[in-house]
């Protein structure tokens, strides 16, 4: 599915106030258009396939435009939130390295990134005791790649390919996308001339199955890259396949990493996604609310795979930048104290009681609903064609924000639900209720028609 740019004609709203939204314009409100097309004139097209609303301010669970509207975020950006935007705590932190004054280190030592690092590496299995940062997680997943490829070819000349899963996303970048997405061709080129091999989704075949249907050589395998519960669904792998596919890289020396950029940092009702599978990785990435504001990324493993690189050949200009380093180790602080990664398997509890009606009452077109923790999606199939929903999720992604909650289109049929974790239970319920409504409606005119 190919996103095209969002619909710039304003379309008349009902005025709604009550705690927690407020729209007082139509949406996009008209105000805003000039300022809208002005970025779509200096910008690519790609940046054009989001909601048309200007973000001004964004604070824990809510975020506002100029224009006097505001929404319940079950987004958090792009599911960047996890404490919240804008947390006092994290913004004290920003604000005293600024009056440090050291804004920027490279590789330099400094205080606050040991002092962050120290904090990270708490959370991972003791095994896994060095961190290097970056900025974004696809630098932070390409990363790990070189170093499963390190390893791979220390053991065997022709232990340099990289396996991944159909379906999983890991980034913009070459390697990043040549162990992403669904397609043999990654700008041309073909994946194995890459020496990157796909799995099928891991949820229509066992792993042996898998294995078997590709053919997959492992003495030509240095390590296998998959996100603990994929971005695009939100749904889990079964367990007993990662706990094959686990036995399986440990029998061959295959490295595992595996990708927390969306699903970590406390989002699933775990620190990490993978806990849920009671398996530990080689190699863990993470990134977006790792800071829950500014870009600040991180691979995590043991010293004898993060040493592979000597000195000079694996750092991040940018990496570990101390006002980024500040506002990460806060996030960290926050998500123990606050006891936000219970909040998130509570809320999930939660949420699965509010919709388990709707799911019943169209069960029909909601075929899968699903996740962990706020990670969680309702997935949309035409009963005609048995194909993913495409147009009816976005369309109704799209009123709900008419209405006051701030979603995301996905472009894939489904409705995704991942609001900050520290939002407010009152809120969530009425931002669900919203959603709940507008399914109904929109559902009632398909089977009218």
């Amino acid at each position: 599915m190919v996103m095209l740019p969002t619909d710039l004609t304003p379309k008349s709203t009902q005025k709604i106030q009550t705690r927690f939204r407020k729209i007082c314009s139509d949406i996009p409100v008209p105000e805003s258009l000039d300022l809208i097309k002005e970025l779509r004139k200096v910008e690519p097209q790609s940046m054009s396939g989001m909601v048309p609303i200007i973000w001004h301010q964004a604070q824990g669970f809510l975020v506002r435009d100029p224009y006097g509207n505001q929404w319940i975020d079950l987004s958090s950006g792009i599911v960047m939130a996890n404490t919240g935007h804008a947390h006092p705590v994290i913004i004290q932190s920003i604000q005293e390295q600024l009056d440090s004054p050291l804004l920027f280190t490279y590789a330099y030592p400094s205080k606050i990134r040991c002092q962050f690092l120290g904090r990270l590496l708490k959370f991972a299995p003791s095994k896994l005791n060095k961190a290097l940062l970056f900025s974004s997680g696809t630098e932070a997943n390409e990363c790990a790649i070189s170093l499963m490829r390190r390893n791979g070819l220390q053991i065997a000349p022709q232990k340099s390919g990289i396996v991944s899963l159909e379906g999983n996303y890991h980034g913009r970048t070459l390697a990043a996308k040549a162990s992403g997405g669904n397609s043999t061709l990654v700008d041309g080129i073909s994946r194995q001339e890459l020496h990157h091999f796909q799995l099928p989704n891991p949820n229509s075949l066992t792993f042996d199955a898998s294995l078997d249907a590709t053919g997959i050589d492992p003495d030509c395998i240095a390590g296998v890259i998959l996100e603990s519960i994929p971005g695009m669904t939100t749904i889990p792998h079964p367990i007993k396949y990662m706990k094959a596919l686990r036995t399986w890289t440990n029998k061959h020396q295959i490295l595992l990493a595996v990708d927390e950029i969306q699903c970590g940092i406390g989002r699933t009702g775990k620190m990490f996604a993978f806990q849920h599978y009671d398996i530990t990785p080689d190699l863990i990435t993470c990134g977006k609310g790792l800071s829950s504001s500014l870009p600040i990324s991180a691979v995590i493993g043991a010293e004898e795979v993060m040493d592979l690189a000597p000195p000079g050949e694996m750092s991040s200009t940018f990496g570990g930048n101390p006002i980024c380093a500040a506002a990460a180790e806060a996030n960290l602080r926050i998500l123990e104290q606050d006891g936000l990664i219970k909040r998130a398997s509570s809320l999930e509890q939660s949420l699965r009681q509010w919709i388990s009606p709707l799911i019943k009452k169209h069960h029909r077109v909601i075929f899968q609903a699903d996740g962990r923790g706020l990670f969680f999606s309702l997935h949309l199939r035409n009963p005609q064609t048995g194909q993913p929903w495409v147009e009816l999720a976005d369309k109704i992604a799209l009123e709900c924000v008419r209405q006051g909650v701030l979603l995301f289109l996905t472009g894939r049929g489904f409705i995704k639900i991942v609001p900050p974790l520290m939002i407010n239970q009152e809120a969530f319920k009425e931002a669900v209720d919203v959603i709940i409504n507008v399914m109904d409606e929109e559902l009632a005119k398909c089977t009218n028609r």
